[in-house]
């Protein structure tokens, strides 16, 4: 005869996985943004003026802000954004506030703006109060079960399974709701766009080659572009996306999208450059999101409570 407190059941290794990668996220991000805090202090802060951007050597087109200020000796000192954006978020002579210790200005100095100092504090915040949360209500259903001397009936174990699993779905939705709100606002924004900037034509220059990540001796390519303004400045900018085969070559024309007001904020004007990123988004957003609504509709919310009624 089996004793009844061997049959009880124990914590599942996923819910152990789950809490741990929670709390241990949680716990890095709180770390963070405490760190983010004390680097502050006894610093001197200036307001700095964003002059131009920096877009680099990478595979896909991303620009970081170049951003000059004046310390209190009156020494200029220009220092790179640390966040990358596929089009400029700030306007060229855009003020924002910079922290500088006096004694190191231009290596030390961070960029007080929500954007570039705790963005990525907060997008790794929320996605560890989720999956905290999620461990959390697991650790707790399945202490329940432990607490319980004797075996559980069939009803209370499908419904406490039913309860896992549900709270387990979770984990495929919000991943993929992000996906499609990321392919959402990503779509609403090129279509802001296409109806406010303004259209001329470009001349392809060059190409950017740049290494695949993580594959050594694998290349991408993108086409720099030139082209001027109706005040007659002439901007350069690379191609948004990039591929292994760039059909672009030096001299072919282009259609060009820029803002007027931020000439720097420059695209080429076609089907993949507008929508590429909202196609692969929703691509990869859409399966994780029906995955787990696949598995809410599987769930029986009435936990055999039908059973017991019969």
């Amino acid at each position: 005869m089996v004793n009844s407190t061997d049959a009880r059941p124990s914590h599942s290794r996923s819910t152990v996985v789950i809490l741990t990668l929670g709390l241990g996220a949680l716990l890095f991000s709180l770390i963070w943004l405490v760190s983010s805090l004390v680097a502050t202090h006894g610093m001197t802060s200036a307001e700095g003026t964003v002059v131009s951007y920096d877009q680099g050597g990478r595979a896909w087109r991303s620009y970081q802000p170049v951003i000059a200020f004046t310390t209190t000796r009156g020494e200029q000192e220009q220092i790179t954004g640390t966040t990358l954006s596929t089009q400029p978020v700030y306007d060229i002579g855009q003020q924002l506030r910079v922290f500088y210790d006096p004694s190191n200005p231009a290596h030390s100095a961070i960029i007080d703006d929500f954007g570039q100092r705790w963005f990525p504090i907060a997008v790794l915040t929320l996605l560890s109060v989720v999956f905290s949360a999620i461990g959390v209500a697991l650790h707790l259903i399945e202490r329940g079960k432990i607490r319980q001397a004797p075996p559980l009936s069939y009803s209370q174990l499908k419904r406490k399974r039913n309860h896992q699993n549900l709270l387990i779905s979770v984990i495929p939705i919000v991943i993929g709701a992000a996906f499609l709100w990321g392919a959402a606002a990503s779509a609403m924004r090129e279509r802001h766009i296409i109806g406010d900037y303004t259209r001329t034509t470009g001349r392809v220059v060059g190409v950017q080659e740049a290494e695949k990540p993580y594959q050594p001796r694998s290349h991408l390519y993108s086409a720099i572009v030139v082209f001027k303004t109706d005040t007659g400045k002439e901007v350069r900018f690379a191609q948004g996306s990039s591929s292994s085969h760039n059909d672009l070559q030096s001299g072919d024309e282009v259609s060009v999208l820029y803002d007027a007001n931020t000439p720097d904020r420059a695209m080429i004007d076609s089907f993949w450059e507008h929508w590429g990123l909202p196609v692969i988004l929703f691509v990869i957003g859409l399966p994780f999101f029906a995955v787990g609504i696949f598995f809410v509709t599987t769930v029986d919310f009435s936990g055999g409570r039908k059973r017991k009624q019969a």
